[in-house]
C-alpha cells in the first residue's frame, strides 16, 4: 500500500462524516447548536491533518500526533455519522459528542503546541484547520458532460468559486472554460458554441499521427476555439497561466503494447461522418459496440495504458492548456488530435514527457480515469493547494456518464468507466451522477437543448447544495473554556 492510500485510510472515514455532519446540519433546520457544530468540525477537520504549511514555507508534519485524536474522534463519531446509518444523527445525539471530542480536541492543540509550536505558530494551524477549499471534479462523456455547466453557474450564484478543477475528456475541455475567469457567466456560453460547427471542429482530411492515437475525425479544437484561450499579445494559454488551476487527465499507451497497428484504429467506425449526431441507430449500436471493444482493450491490457495528468508537475504545467484539453478528450477510434502546427517549444514539451514514460501515443483520460476524483485528492495531499498550500479541500465530484438503464446503447462503454469510477467516489465529499443529460453523441447542442438540461441538472443540483455549502462554510473558532 502507498503512503497516499494508507494517508487515506485514515483520514477517509473522518471526510465521509463530515458530509453526514453537513448533511444532518441541513436536516436539523437551526436546532443544532452553532457551537455544538463548530466543535464537531473543528475536531474532525484537526484530525484529518497530516501536514500543515509553516511560515518558513515548509510543510510540518502533524499526523503522528494527532493519531490518538483521529482515533478518539472516530470511536466517538462513527456510530453517528457512519454514512451507512439508517437515519441521521439528532441534535440530542450529537450534543453529549461535541462535548467529548471539544475537550479531545483541546488536548490535541495542547499537545501540538508543546512539541511543534516553534515552528508551527497556532494561528497557521488554526487557519488550516478552519478555512474549507473547493475542489471541482468534472467527469467526461461528451455531451453528458454539459451538466456541469448548470454546476458551475449554480455555484457562482451561490458565491462559491473552485480553488482547483480536475477533468477527464470533455469534462476537460469544459473545467478549461471554467479556469479561464475566476467567475462563471453562463451567458458567455451561448456566444461560444453559436459560431461553431461540427465541419468546423472536426476534419476528415488525411492527418499524419504524431503524438494522437488515430481516429477518423481530426479534433481541431485550437481553429474552433483557440482564441478564447489567448494572452492579449496572441501567445496561447498555458495550464500555468490559467486563474483557476486545472488539472487535465491524459491517457499514455505505453511503446510495444498497443494490441492492434495504429492504422486500425483510423478505420475502427467504418464510414465516417463530420456530424456524429447524423449517425443511424444501427450504425451507433455497431459502432459503440466496437468502439467498446477497443476501449476494454486499452483499459484492461497489464501495463498498457498509464494515467498522466497534466498541471501537477512544473514540466506539464508549461503545456498549452487548449492541447492538454484535446488530447484528452481524444476517443480512441473516433477522435484524432494532434500537435501538427511548428512549436518547437510544445514539440519539446511532449517529446520529453514521452521520454519520460516510454509513450507511443496519447488519448481519451476517460479510458484509464473518466472522473479524476482520486487524483485530485492524491495532487493536493502531496503539493497543497496553489497559493495557500492548504490541504484543507471538500471534493465536489460531477459524473454525468454513470450507468442509466434508461440509455442501454451506452452502458457498454458507461461499463468501461464504471470500475475507475467506484474506486474514485470515496475520495469525494459529494458525488453528484446525473439522471438527465444529452446524448454522447450531442457535442454541440442548440440553444433549446442546452437551456433545458442546464435547467433540469440545477434542478438535481439543488438537494446537494445546502450540504456543500455547509461544507464549505468556514469552520467557528474552539469554544471558550
Amino acid at each position: 500500500m502507498s503512503l497516499l492510500n494508507e494517508r487515506f485510510a485514515e483520514v477517509g472515514p473522518l471526510a465521509a462524516m463530515e458530509t453526514q455532519l453537513a448533511r444532518a446540519g441541513v436536516a436539523a433546520r437551526g436546532r443544532l447548536h452553532a457551537d455544538d457544530e463548530s466543535a464537531l468540525r473543528y475536531g474532525l477537520s484537526l484530525a484529518r491533518c497530516w501536514q500543515v504549511r509553516a511560515p518558513d514555507g515548509l510543510d510540518v508534519p502533524v499526523a503522528a500526533l494527532l493519531r490518538p485524536l483521529r482515533e478518539r474522534v472516530l470511536q466517538i463519531l462513527w456510530p453517528l455519522l457512519d454514512p451507512q446509518r439508517p437515519r441521521l444523527a439528532e441534535p440530542y445525539e450529537l450534543l453529549p459528542a461535541a462535548r467529548v471530542v471539544l475537550a479531545e480536541t483541546r488536548a490535541a492543540l495542547a499537545d501540538l503546541a508543546a512539541s511543534l509550536g516553534h515552528r508551527l505558530p497556532f494561528e497557521w494551524l488554526d487557519s488550516e484547520v478552519r478555512e474549507r477549499h473547493l475542489v471541482l471534479v468534472c467527469g467526461g462523456g461528451g455531451g453528458t458532460s454539459y451538466v456541469h455547466l448548470a454546476a458551475f453557474a449554480l455555484l457562482e450564484s451561490a458565491g462559491i468559486q473552485p480553488d482547483l478543477i480536475a477533468g477527464s475528456s470533455m469534462g476537460a475541455i469544459l473545467g478549461l472554460f471554467r479556469a479561464r475567469e475566476r467567475r462563471f457567466d453562463l451567458a458567455r456560453i451561448p456566444e461560444i458554441l453559436q459560431d461553431l460547427t461540427y465541419r468546423k471542429i472536426f476534419r476528415i482530411v488525411p492527418q499524419r499521427s504524431v503524438y494522437g492515437l488515430p481516429g477518423p475525425l481530426r479534433l481541431h479544437l485550437r481553429a474552433a476555439i483557440g482564441h478564447w484561450f489567448r494572452h492579449p499579445d496572441g501567445s496561447p494559454l498555458r495550464l500555468s497561466d490559467l486563474p483557476i488551476p486545472l488539472l487535465v487527465t491524459v491517457t499514455g499507451i505505453r511503446r510495444g503494447k498497443l494490441p492492434r497497428p495504429l492504422e486500425e484504429y483510423e478505420q475502427l467506425l467504418g464510414a465516417a461522418t463530420e456530424d456524429p449526431s447524423a449517425w443511424g441507430l444501427r450504425s451507433m449500436h455497431r459502432n459503440v459496440q466496437r468502439l467498446s471493444a477497443a476501449i476494454v482493450e486499452l483499459a484492461r491490457a497489464p501495463r498498457l495504458a498509464q494515467r498522466l495528468v497534466l498541471g501537477v508537475s512544473p514540466d506539464t504545467q508549461g503545456i498549452d492548456a487548449i492541447d492538454a484539453a484535446g488530447f484528452s478528450a481524444s476517443v480512441p477510434g473516433v477522435i484524432h488530435y494532434d500537435v501538427l502546427r511548428d512549436d518547437p517549444r510544445m514539440t519539446a514539451l511532449l517529446d520529453a514527457l514521452f521520454e519520460r514514460h516510454n509513450l507511443l501515443r496519447l488519448c481519451d483520460g476517460g479510458v484509464v480515469d473518466n472522473v479524476p476524483v482520486r487524483t485530485a485528492w492524491q495532487h493536493v495531499q502531496r503539493a497543497g493547494l496553489p497559493g495557500s498550500g492548504s490541504r484543507n479541500i471538500v471534493v465536489f465530484a460531477l459524473d454525468g456518464f454513470a450507468p442509466r438503464l434508461l440509455t442501454p446503447l451506452w452502458l457498454p462503454l458507461q461499463g468501461v468507466a464504471a470500475p475507475a469510477v467506484a474506486r474514485n467516489r470515496p475520495y469525494a465529499h459529494l458525488y453528484k451522477a446525473f439522471r438527465k443529460t444529452l446524448s454522447p453523441l450531442l457535442l454541440l447542442p442548440s440553444q433549446r437543448s442546452l437551456d433545458a438540461i442546464v435547467h433540469a441538472a440545477k434542478t438535481e443540483l439543488l438537494a446537494d447544495l445546502p450540504v456543500l455549502q455547509r461544507l464549505l462554510a468556514p469552520i467557528g473558532e474552539i469554544p471558550a473554556v
